[in-house]
Parts: C-alpha cells; sequence; structure tokens
C-alpha cells in the first residue's frame, strides 16, 4: 500500500481510533477497578475499626486497655502488614496526644513512626481513624483510634489486573485490527471490481461498465457510462466532421490544380509552381486530417498479428517505384503480436516502410527485439546533428521533395495516440534506423 492508497487511509484511521478507545477503556477500567478495591478495603478497615472501638474498656484506675482481640489475627502477627493503635487526646492541647496502647502486630516500632501513616519499616499504609469518648473513673477520656494497612494492599491487586487488562486488551485490539482490515477489504471490493471493469473496457473495447454495484457506487458506475457513450458520440461526430470537411476541400485544391496547369500553358510557370507548391502542401494536410479521423482511439483494442501486417505492407510497397528492386527483410517472429488496431498499425508500418522505400539504397530491414519494432535501412541517413529535425511535424530535410514530411508526423500522431516510444537513429546498414518500442 502506498501513501496515498484509499486502503491504507481507513486502515490507519479504523487503527488510531481502535487503539485510542481501548487506551481510555483501559485507564476508565483501571480507575473503576482501583477506586473499587479502594473502597472494599476502607470498608474493612472501617469495620476494624467499629471493632476495636467496641472492644475498649477502662480499668477502675483509668487505664485504657482492649477486652478481646480482633477477628483478624494479622493484627496479632508482628510485622504483618495490619495494625492498630490507640492514642489519648490532651484536653488541655487537642490538636495533640499520647500513644496508648498499640497491636502486637507494630512489635518494636518506634512511636514517633508509628503515629505517623508509615509502617514499621517505613512503608506506607492506607490508614481510617476516628475519635471516641468513653466515661472513665475520673472523667470522659477522648481517644484517637488508628488503623492500617499496607497500600500494596491496594497496588498489587490494580497492578496485577492492569497487567491482565493490558493483554487481553492488546488481544481484542489485534482482533478489532484484523476485522478493521478485513472490514475496509470487503467494503472497497466494489471500487476493484470497477477498477477490474475498467481494465476491461479499455482492452476488450466494451462500451459500457457491466456488473452488480452496491447503491453507494452505482450513481458514479451510470455517470461513467453517461460520459462513455457521449465521448463515443462526441468522437463519432468529430470524425465525420474531420472527413466531410477534408473530403470537401478535395474540390477545390483539384480545381486549384486545374488552374495551375492553365497558368503552366499560358508560360506564367513561376505562378503555376507557387499555386500548385500550396495545393500540394494543403492536400497533404488534407490527407493526414483524413488519416487522423480514421486513427483509433488508442484505447480498447485487440492484439494484432505484426509479422502479417509487414508482409501485407511490403507486398504494397513492392508495386511502387524502387520497390520491387528493394530486398525487404521481415525477420519479426511469426508469434509477435503488438496492441494496436490493424488499421492504425497498417497506417504506421506503411509510412515507415514507405520512408524507408524511397531512401535505401537496395535493402531494407524490419525486426522484432525485446519488445521493439526497428525498420532500418541502407540509405544516406541522417546526420547526427539533424535527427532531432525529424520529429518537427511537417518539417522536411530535403527541402526539394525528397526529405521527411507528414509520413513521419503521422507516425508521431500514432505514437503518441498508443504513448509508444519513438526514437531515430543510425542504421547498421549505413541509413536511418527507427525504433519503436511496444507493449504487449
Amino acid at each position: 500500500m502506498t501513501a496515498g492508497s484509499l486502503r491504507l487511509r481507513l486502515f490507519m484511521g479504523a487503527a488510531i481510533a481502535i487503539s485510542a478507545a481501548l487506551f481510555l477503556a483501559g485507564l476508565a477500567l483501571t480507575a473503576l477497578f482501583e477506586q473499587e478495591v479502594r473502597d472494599r478495603v476502607m470498608l474493612e478497615l472501617n469495620n476494624d475499626l467499629l471493632q476495636l472501638a467496641g472492644a475498649l474498656e477502662i480499668t477502675p484506675a483509668g487505664e485504657v486497655k482492649v477486652g478481646r482481640t480482633l477477628a483478624d489475627p494479622r493484627y496479632e502477627a508482628p510485622y504483618s502488614g495490619k495494625y492498630w493503635r490507640i492514642d489519648r487526646i490532651n484536653p488541655a492541647a487537642p490538636d495533640t496526644s499520647t500513644e496508648v496502647l498499640r497491636s502486637r502486630s507494630l512489635w518494636d516500632t518506634d512511636p514517633a513512626l508509628a503515629a505517623s501513616d508509615l509502617g514499621p519499616e517505613g512503608e506506607p499504609l492506607v490508614t481510617a481513624t476516628r475519635t471516641v469518648t468513653i466515661k472513665g473513673p475520673t472523667g470522659d477520656l477522648s481517644l484517637k483510634l488508628f488503623i492500617g494497612t499496607h497500600s500494596s494492599t491496594i497496588g498489587l491487586p490494580v497492578n496485577h489486573f492492569r497487567n491482565q487488562l493490558t493483554l487481553y486488551l492488546s488481544l481484542i485490539g489485534l482482533a478489532l485490527t484484523i476485522a478493521a482490515w478485513l472490514q475496509v477489504s470487503i467494503g472497497l471490493k466494489p471500487l476493484q471490481t470497477l477498477q477490474k471493469q475498467l481494465s476491461l473496457l479499455s482492452m476488450n473495447n466494451s462500451k459500457r461498465l457491466e456488473g452488480e454495484f452496491p447503491l453507494e457506487v452505482e450513481p458514479l458506475v451510470s455517470e461513467f457510462n453517461a460520459v462513455l457513450n457521449l465521448r463515443d458520440k462526441s468522437l463519432e461526430r468529430a470524425r465525420h466532421r474531420a472527413g466531410d470537411l477534408a473530403h470537401g476541400l478535395m474540390t477545390p485544391l483539384t480545381i486549384l490544380s486545374a488552374i495551375a496547369r492553365d497558368l503552366g500553358k499560358r508560360r506564367l510557370g513561376k505562378q503555376a509552381r507557387e499555386i500548385d507548391a500550396q495545393v500540394d502542401s494543403m492536400r497533404r494536410h488534407v490527407e493526414r486530417g483524413l488519416i487522423r479521423a480514421r486513427l483509433s482511439t488508442g484505447r480498447g483494442h485487440d492484439l494484432t498479428a505484426l509479422a502479417s501486417a509487414v508482409d501485407s505492407v511490403i507486398a504494397t510497397l513492392r508495386h511502387l517505384p524502387k520497390g520491387a528492386h528493394i530486398h525487404w527483410l521481415n525477420s519479426v517472429p511469426g508469434d509477435a503480436h503488438v496492441p494496436l488496431e490493424r488499421n492504425d498499425l497498417i497506417e504506421l508500418l506503411g509510412n515507415l516502410l514507405d520512408n524507408a522505400r524511397k531512401f535505401a539504397k537496395s535493402r531494407v530491414h524490419v525486426s522484432f527485439v525485446d519488445n521493439s519494432l526497428v525498420i532500418e535501412d541502407d540509405g544516406p541517413g541522417v546526420p547526427d546533428d539533424q535527427i532531432s529535425a525529424i520529429r518537427q511535424r511537417g518539417r522536411r530535410l530535403d527541402e526539394t521533395g525528397r526529405g521527411f514530411g507528414l509520413g513521419l508526423a503521422i507516425v508521431e500522431d500514432i505514437a503518441d495516440l498508443y504513448e509508444l516510444d519513438l526514437t531515430y537513429g543510425r542504421s547498421s546498414l549505413g541509413g536511418l534506423r527507427v525504433k519503436l518500442a511496444l507493449h504487449p
């Protein structure tokens, strides 16, 4: 897929959307799970806090004690991860307190450390506190109850959940990405069908796009078929008009030729030659217009056998001046086929071989190598510094009339129509070498 591919754009858009959605879902689910774990831990701590408050007793001597152990045995195991502590609040300074009792799990922790939200080993704790007032023999006592547990009680399950969630969301993302790829491929399938129809339209000379298309694509197909119909009608009208115009000019040109001959008989030879030269130029342009009107569109054609087309043209040229005395060598393989309409191929070969006939001394060689048609003659050739002038439409290298004219210009037209690569050079026989790169 290329950067400008519609399939790539849709797939990348879907992949980015899936990744963003799963990332946000992962954050949200992790946050919800962490909040749920924290709520459960806090609920457990508050329950233990209620148990601790319910177990408080005041001795006749005014001492505070816990009448029974809490239900969770971890409060009795040293450094178990769950701790409680009871502080007496100083009535004269409510912001200060003095530790009265601690759970066995705190063991010999420094009182200053135990009074903070840190565990025996300095680890952070999740805590719950409550202030209670109980009656003693000497008056009311204000006590601050503290319950704590390791923060890992929340962190460990959250981390485990996050790791598992990342794994499963990755698998889900992979599955959704594959599904998105399939969806894009299936969704673009009608466009692939349309592309194949367009290829068949080009290769098989079809007039319309055929096949079943989705409702979203059907208007495009209908509009395209309408454009094809309009193109065919416009092309046919243009051909008829070009043909009518060319044929309409032939009669005035014939009359002008007759006038030139009359002027020549009246000893106005110079004027007659000028008129005759202009008539000849106009006639050549008219003939070229007729030929161009007969050319196909360069698309929608079958393969044409090349060897038989060369033989047909050579057979015709043998009846022209010098044609019978030239050794024509056709070494084109019999199985060689080219993607040109036969009429266009005959027109192309006719102009190239006729040009070779005019300039060749005795030999003309036609070959087909590496999908390239090569025509060589043993004539005088063209100087290297004038090769580029051949491609100037209607330009003659020999202004006396023997040079290259509209014949090769028509060859240029056909090569341009079929997007073929046409080059001129020096022949191994000594004359001109014309190479036309074809594509099977």
